[in-house]
């Protein structure tokens, strides 16, 4: 899958999330008592929205990465958009009582704190790649709460509950559509996969591709998600299933502008440096290589290709 398709499908993957989210509500929001306050529905509905995006956008990302799915990730996604989407949720009335209109800008600008919130706590699981996701996810869920917001505040007078259907897939899609758009929007180039001796490699890479951009620094290995110990985010960030590959066997990062590739340091003692092979353009690496367009990298029996943005399909910012 290129990073195109990974754009279409994190999308989808969070349009699916709001409708269910809204479909929640909607039956959730029946066991409220008649003549309750009105916050109680839009807490619901903004922590479900939440919990859903996050689950699904952290399900669809494992299966993107080639990793079984692991549940513990799953639920700390939902957990963390459910507490997002709950604090923002309480702050949509006091915005519509504060900023009444007949598109009430209230409305809108409760829908992208939503969106901002839910959006910063997925972010969040990236920044070990790159502080600057946390952000990435941030606007992303913003522009998607805007058009969710809009559509909801437009529609609402003539068609409430379609409106807010329509409101809660948009801005479900728009979330992920951020995460996932922002990194290939701004990359600086692609790592992309070129071939493998090892069959379960060339069987579940196939025209994957990475985007990469200055601040990143990514982790390179067979270790799988499986076997990782962390609550939220994995310990390898492109997960390469070849036999001959150490667990972490490489990092490749970006610092002023260039990009390089090295060793991980558990591959770096006598043995590791004989036993798990490093190369870039046929050439050993033992310490940090700078990467240029088209330099082809070689770990155990897999090749992959680094590609500078011009050459990716874009123009070189």
């Amino acid at each position: 899958m290129n990073i195109y398709q990974t754009l279409y499908f994190m999308s989808l993957a969070g349009g699916m999330a709001g409708l269910l989210a809204w479909a929640s509500q909607a039956l959730l929001v029946l066991l409220i008592p008649a003549g309750s306050p009105a916050w109680p529905s839009a807490v619901i509905a903004a922590a479900l929205l939440g919990s859903f995006i996050g689950g699904f956008t952290v399900a669809f990302d494992e299966k993107w990465a080639g990793n079984r799915v692991q549940v513990r990730w799953v639920a700390m996604g939902a957990l963390i958009g459910f507490g997002a989407g709950m604090l923002s949720g309480a702050l949509h009335l006091p915005l519509r009582a504060a900023l009444p209109g007949a598109l009430s800008l209230g409305t809108v600008l409760g829908w992208m704190v939503s969106g901002a919130m839910i959006g910063a706590g997925l972010g969040a699981r990236w920044i070990s790649v790159n502080r600057a996701r946390l952000a990435h996810g941030m606007v992303g869920g913003m522009c998607g709460g805007f058009l969710g917001g809009m559509v909801f505040g437009t529609l609402s007078q003539w068609l409430p509950g379609i409106s807010q259907a329509f409101a809660f897939v948009l801005t479900g899609a728009g979330i992920s559509f951020g995460i996932a758009f922002a990194p290939i929007f701004l990359r600086d180039a692609v790592l992309r996969f070129v071939n493998s001796g090892d069959p379960r490699a060339l069987s579940k890479l196939g025209k994957k591709e990475w985007a990469i951009q200055e601040g990143d620094s990514y982790v390179l290995g067979s270790q799988s998600a499986d076997l990782s110990k962390s609550t939220y985010g994995r310990e390898v960030d492109i997960y390469l299933p070849d036999g001959t590959v150490a667990p972490r066997h490489a990092r490749i990062y970006g610092k002023d502008g260039r990009f390089y590739v090295t060793r991980h340091p558990d591959v770096m003692s006598e043995a590791g440096l004989r036993r798990f092979v490093l190369k870039a353009q046929n050439r050993s690496i033992t310490s940090s290589y700078e990467l240029h367009d088209q330099t082809l990298i070689v770990l155990g029996r897999t090749t992959l290709m680094f590609v500078a943005k011009q050459k990716a399909g874009g123009v070189r910012r």
